[in-house]
Formats: structure tokens, sequence, C-alpha cells
């Protein structure tokens, strides 16, 4: 009776354990499927025509870090837009009392981090936007403060 006992209650804890793994691993790949599909979303709004909506999206792709590594070439072609934007509604950063599109792209690439470098030194070298060269520079300094290159 005992050993009836056990083998039911090993079956049990088996049957547990091998449906719980089972939703355990779904749980991920949707959730990566997800935050795959907003970072797309968020770089096609970085083609905008409203400068407001395309410094919000690079803020939102910023805080994403490395998982937005793809929005790197998106981001770097704003390094030259002036255009101002209003910052608490891009970043939500009432205390600043301007930015702009390059700014905010500027800002992402800082966040995402080291794997930006190369498309920022590019952008320093190469481009005909001052401006652009400006945010690059700046964006490779903060890197380099954060100890990331």
């Amino acid at each position: 009776m005992r050993l009836h006992r056990d083998a039911i209650l090993l079956s049990a804890v088996l049957s547990c354990l091998l449906l719980f793994s089972g939703f355990v691993s779904k749980t991920p790949n949707a959730s990566i499927r997800c935050v795959n599909d907003n970072i797309s979303r968020h770089i096609a709004q970085l083609r905008s025509k409203e400068a407001q909506q395309k410094a919000s999206a690079a803020h939102w792709l910023g805080q994403r870090g490395t998982a937005a590594q793809k929005a790197i070439p998106a981001l770097v072609d704003l390094l030259g837009d002036e255009t101002p934007v209003n910052p608490s509604q891009a970043n939500g950063n009432s205390e600043e009392s301007s930015t702009t599109v390059g700014q905010e792209a500027a800002s992402a690439l800082v966040n995402i981090g080291k794997s930006s470098t190369d498309a920022l030194i590019h952008t320093l070298i190469n481009s005909p936007k001052a401006y652009a060269r400006e945010n690059a520079a700046w964006a490779l300094g903060a890197l380099h403060r954060r100890q990331m290159i």
C-alpha cells in the first residue's frame, strides 16, 4: 500500500513539473517577441514626420538598452535633426529647458551602449552636418564617461 502511494505521489510531482516547465518555456518566447515587435514599431516611428513622435520613440528605444541595438542606424540618421521638441513629452523630464530630436537620438545611442560606438565614430568623421557631428561627439564622450568604449 505504501509503495503504491509513493508511486502515485512521485508521478503526480513529475507531472506537475513537466506541466509547469512547458508553461515556463513558452512565456519568455512570447515576451521576447512582444519586445521585438515594440522595438520595430518604435524604429518605424523614428521616420515619422512629427518631431515629437521621433523624439519620444528615440527616448523609448534608449530605455531598452542593448535590446534596441537594431535601432542604431535609424537613430544615427537622426543625429543631425535640430528640430526642437518638448522635453517633458519626449522623455518625461520637465526640468530640461529644451532638447532636439538629434539630442534625444544621441542620448538613446548612449543608453544602447558600446555597440553604437562604430556608428558614432563614422558619423563624427563623415557627416556633412555639423550638428550631427556635435551630437556624435557628445555621445562618444558620454559613453567614455560610462567606461563603455
